[in-house]
């Protein structure tokens, strides 16, 4: 039936725009063919009723559509959003080219050690004027001055090879180049753990955000349907004035903090997003298994974490290697004062190429040591040694600072995974008997036992209580995330190991 109405009013201006066609078509004095008709009827209005009719289709089929694709959107779970990380994640693309980079310092630095050759060629026309003062014979005849002029073309071709032999400084940037390449590598490795880590924080803080969205609602509608209770007792005679004011107020409190939640979330849901390379929308995560979700701990002994932590850090390895390369850099400027040996090989062909070569045409060949020894560079080496000494005392401070601040958060996240277990056990508990509680209190306000604000506390104790047991859980999560990583153990497998404590959201 109302496929039928719509048609009808769809036909209804179609057929106005027909009666006024045939009237003007009647009103012609010659008789007119049908294509006529249907040309003034095309042009008088038809084409006007059919942009009615597209432009009439209802904006809500569009956001329909919209709304269910986005319902179609597959479920994102942590290691679907690792994966993408892996693929997507701007700060992994930047790191993996810094790693590239920094493998090639070997190969640059063992340059210095191999045979430079070269090969110098040079084409030249020389163009000679010379000045001649002649004696006279006679001695009584003056002198006379005469100018030669001549025009020739030579050309040089050479290769040159020169080996090192002993050279302190290449030796040490050598060395230089293969430290610098391992600090890439650990580099790598430390800036990847910490974008995973980091997308792990992101998933879970929205997970979390949507989670209170979701109760800050459900809460509203509770306290929605006290007010209208309370109007309702109110106008027969049974409520109080105080009850209303009590509940209204509790709904515009949780009025607002519902907006802020949905502000939250949205900030949430774009930080996750920037990671993972592409939108992800609130339902499409996952949620937490409030009542059987339990990260294993492998390792419970806090000792042997700090001494993996000493020894697997990918940070605490960085530092060291750059007090490694810091003392190298001391070693490559003391070579500065040292001498510099190394062999030299040359081959030429001339023919004419200066003044003095001219009209000859020969080969040399050449070989020999060059040694070469530094008297006086102004300073510089010495100015070079002394800074490169206090870079070295400013990395070894660096690296007590790693270590210190490693081990300070180290302990920090293993206290938070050991009490963890307890506190979830515990707010479990609270949650289950916050919601009894609600329940009684209903009841007891009913029987006149209690009062509305009673109520109205209650209700908001069981919220709170489920919110703390949901902050708990993300806060356990992602302190076994930070633990493993501070750890130096985390890989792939802890990424399973958190997904695996995740399970389909189910739909309110």
């Amino acid at each position: 039936m109302m496929g039928r109405g719509k048609a009808v009013g769809v036909l209804q201006p179609l057929g106005k725009v027909v009666r006024q066609g045939l009237r003007k078509v009647c009103a012609v004095k010659h008789p007119v063919s049908i294509a006529v008709v249907a040309l003034l009827l095309f042009a008088d209005g038809i084409p006007h009723a059919r942009a009615q009719t597209k432009s009439s289709e209802p904006a809500s089929l569009r956001q329909q559509h919209q709304d269910a694709q986005l319902a179609l959107a597959p479920a994102l779970d942590l290691a679907r959003a690792y994966e993408l990380m892996l693929l997507n994640a701007p700060e992994l693309q930047s790191a993996r080219a810094a790693r590239q980079a920094g493998l090639d310092a070997q190969n640059i630095a063992r340059a210095g050690l191999l045979p430079q050759a070269s090969i110098n060629y040079l084409r030249n026309r020389t163009r000679q004027t010379e000045y001649l003062t002649q004696a006279a014979r006679p001695p009584l005849l003056p002198e006379q001055h005469l100018t030669v002029k001549d025009e020739f073309y030579g050309r040089r071709a050479g290769i040159t090879i020169e080996q090192p032999l002993f050279d302190y400084s290449a030796i040490s940037t050598y060395r230089m180049g293969k430290t610098q390449s391992e600090h890439a590598e650990v580099q790598y490795r430390l800036q990847f753990q910490q974008v995973a880590v980091s997308m792990i924080d992101a998933y879970l803080n929205a997970l979390l955000a949507r989670e209170t969205v979701e109760l800050a609602q459900r809460q509203l509608g509770v306290y929605e349907d006290m007010l209208r209770s309370n109007e309702r007792m109110m106008a027969q005679g049974e409520g109080t004035r105080i009850d209303i004011l009590e509940t209204r107020t509790q709904v515009g409190t949780t009025h607002t903090e519902l907006l802020h939640d949905e502000d939250e979330l949205a900030d949430r849901l774009r930080e996750l997003s920037a990671l993972l390379g592409e939108p992800v929308q609130a339902r499409q995560l996952m949620a937490i298994d409030l009542t059987h979700a339990q990260v294993p701990l492998q390792e419970t002994d806090l000792s042997v974490l700090l001494g993996d932590a000493l020894q697997q850090n990918p940070e605490l390895q960085a530092a060291r290697l750059a007090v490694l390369y810091n003392d190298l850099t001391i070693e490559r400027e003391k070579g500065q004062f040292m001498p510099k040996v190394s062999v030299y090989v040359a081959h030429e062909r001339i023919v004419s190429d200066t003044i003095n070569n001219k009209g000859r045409d020969y080969k040399s060949n050449t070989i020999g040591l060059q040694v070469s020894i530094p008297l006086f560079s102004g300073g510089s080496s010495y100015y070079s040694v002394r800074q490169a000494r206090n870079r070295l005392l400013q990395a070894r401070h660096e690296v007590d600072r790693a270590v210190e601040n490693t081990t300070t958060m180290l302990e920090k996240y293993y206290r938070v995974c050991v009490s963890s277990a307890p506190r979830v056990r515990t707010l479990r508990s609270n949650v289950d008997d916050s919601a009894g509680l609600v329940h009684a209190m209903r009841r007891s306000v009913a029987g006149g036992e209690r009062t509305n604000t009673d109520a109205l506390h209650s209700q908001r104790q069981a919220y709170q209580a489920r919110q703390e047991l949901l902050r708990t859980y993300v806060e356990w999560f992602q302190a076994y995330a930070k633990l493993q990583f501070y750890a130096g153990r985390f890989s792939e497998d802890d990424v399973l190991v958190l997904n695996r404590q995740l399970v389909a959201q189910v739909a309110p």
